[in-house]
């Protein structure tokens, strides 16, 4: 039995701000010169063009996402896995194990000047209109729904956002995903806290009015809350549709 990992990869569109999910045109069959989630095989053994074997997974994992991608991820999470006898007809039974993984990177832009890689709305994959092989338009709806849930509990929307961010542009990013946060939440919650620190930089966010402050991720693994963060009104629930 084949096993492979898919990287279900999601960023903020520097313009929009809108998620949008990193494809990368296959080179080899089946569905060969067709984009899809970035992916690979696990290595039991060395390639036969070079290379070791995959001792672990977080090996596999680093080699497939450095390779193809060109460096990890700001987060990087493992979600349960899918198999079927029909994920791939030409090999028969394979299981994957799907990552999500989030971008915030400053040199993210250096992706879009890679040949085969291309960024797509979520929502035209969820609805769809972008289709993909394989069962890759299952797995990222189960990754997207994953992490609509996971941000209203936990710090995780933050590592979509610039490293140095403003309280508005958290506001802005929950708005996008159907929660409502108010400025006074993230103060009392994160800045208050200690989980976002002042970086003693000011950017402005509107032709007029003030900078604003500019605040740094101040964790080394993810918060999480009693309770929600904000309210929800299913803006984006919505749009995870199998």
């Amino acid at each position: 039995m084949v096993v492979t990992l898919d990287f279900i990869c999601l960023r903020l569109n520097p313009e929009s701000g809108l998620p949008e999910v990193m494809l990368q045109e296959r080179q080899k069959g089946p569905e060969s010169g067709r984009f899809a989630l970035v992916g690979g095989w696990i290595w039991e053994e060395p390639a036969s063009d070079g290379g070791s074997s995959d001792e672990t997974l977080g090996d596999a994992v680093t080699r497939i996402l450095k390779g193809k991608v060109g460096f990890l991820p700001s987060h990087l999470e493992k979600l349960p896995p899918e198999g079927s006898v029909t994920r791939d007809a030409s090999l028969g039974w394979s299981v994957t194990i799907p990552f999500l993984c989030l971008f915030n990177r400053p040199d993210m832009a250096e992706l879009d000047q890679q040949d085969g890689i291309k960024w797509e709305p979520i929502e035209s994959i969820l609805a769809g209109e972008y289709p993909l092989p394989f069962d890759h338009r299952k797995l990222v709806n189960i990754a997207y729904e994953a992490f609509l849930n996971k941000i209203k509990y936990s710090s995780l929307l933050l590592y979509l956002l610039p490293e140095k961010v403003a309280v508005r542009q958290i506001v802005e990013a929950y708005d996008i995903f159907g929660i409502c946060v108010k400025k006074q939440t993230v103060f009392s919650r994160w800045v208050n806290t200690g989980l976002l620190a002042e970086t003693g930089e000011k950017r402005s966010m509107a032709a007029k009015g003030q900078p604003s402050k500019l605040y740094g991720l101040e964790e080394e693994s993810l918060s999480y809350f009693d309770s929600e963060i904000g309210k929800s009104y299913n803006k984006a629930l919505s749009a995870a549709r199998s």
